[in-house]
């Protein structure tokens, strides 16, 4: 963890504005303070989104289970981080509100104020977007978080955006779990296969099988079978269902909190085996 920025100034607001910190449309969008400019030992958190086009940062573990659930949701087209608020319209709804605006710790700077999640929602021809922010549950009962809160929430109010507070305590931890899991077997940039198109290829002969015939065994046990069948290595049975599970393919209950051992009559497979699928070459 580098040191972070040591002592706001408007110099350095200035700056990171010209930079592009907090805008940028789509994998372009650069958060106004990511894990590198917090000088903190606290678990943040990295992970590079395929759904996002980019890396995105997490500056707490209730972000990171947030996420989770938000990409996995598949409802936002983009989730902007770390999302900038206009600090002019921030200090007049304090002073409106007759609280003090949040400053820069050991400065006079006024600090800009970030919502954690902006996401957007896209149908159509509408656009909607939902703000989220994610705390633990005592920051309810801290009067500078509840006082910054209620600047951020008149703020989106007199935008017309949603905007909802999320707590660690009300996250439903087995589905996070699980989504983490699933997520895992995603082929990592510039990972190597055996051959190109090695997982695409064993994920269609997996759901082809699946989908034509009635398997009542566990999950892990279907996956060892179908290892020893097709000489895979240890394991990558179990990446390949989960793969399928992350594309919809093989949809189950994400509430199970023993996701391996759940029968297999206990997942749906929507894969059509009527429908031809281009070879991997």
């Amino acid at each position: 963890m580098g040191k972070g920025i040591q002592k706001w100034s408007e110099a350095v607001i200035e700056r990171r504005q010209r930079e592009g910190y907090g805008s940028g449309d789509g994998a372009a969008y650069k958060p106004w303070v990511g894990v590198h400019d917090i000088a903190s030992a606290g678990r943040m958190h990295r992970a590079f989104s395929q759904a996002f086009g980019r890396t995105i940062h997490m500056l707490s573990d209730v972000e990171s289970n947030t996420f989770l659930l938000l990409e996995y949701s598949r409802k936002f087209t983009q989730v902007y981080e770390g999302f900038p608020l206009e600090r002019k319209c921030t200090l007049q709804i304090a002073e409106a509100l007759g609280i003090q605006h949040p400053y820069y710790q050991g400065t006079h700077v006024p600090a800009v104020m970030t919502v954690d999640f902006l996401a957007v929602r896209e149908s159509n021809d509408d656009m909607l977007i939902v703000a989220f922010d994610c705390k633990r549950s005592e920051d309810a009962e801290d009067e500078h978080t509840i006082e910054k809160l209620q600047i951020t929430r008149a703020y989106f109010a007199g935008r017309g955006v949603a905007h909802h507070l999320v707590f660690h305590s009300e996250l439903p931890m087995s589905k996070v779990k699980n989504i983490e899991w699933i997520r895992a077997a995603a082929l990592k940039k510039g990972e190597t296969e055996r051959y190109e198109g090695y997982f695409r290829e064993k994920a269609n002969q997996m759901a082809y099988e699946l989908s034509t015939s009635k398997h009542t065994t566990p999950l892990n046990e279907y996956c060892a079978s179908f290892e020893s069948r097709y000489q895979m290595g240890p394991g990558d049975g179990l990446r390949v269902a989960r793969m399928l599970m992350w594309e919809r393919t093989l949809e189950c209950d994400l509430n199970n909190p023993n996701l391996q051992s759940a029968p297999l009559n206990s997942f749906i497979c929507t894969f059509d085996a009527g429908v031809p699928r281009a070879a991997a070459l």
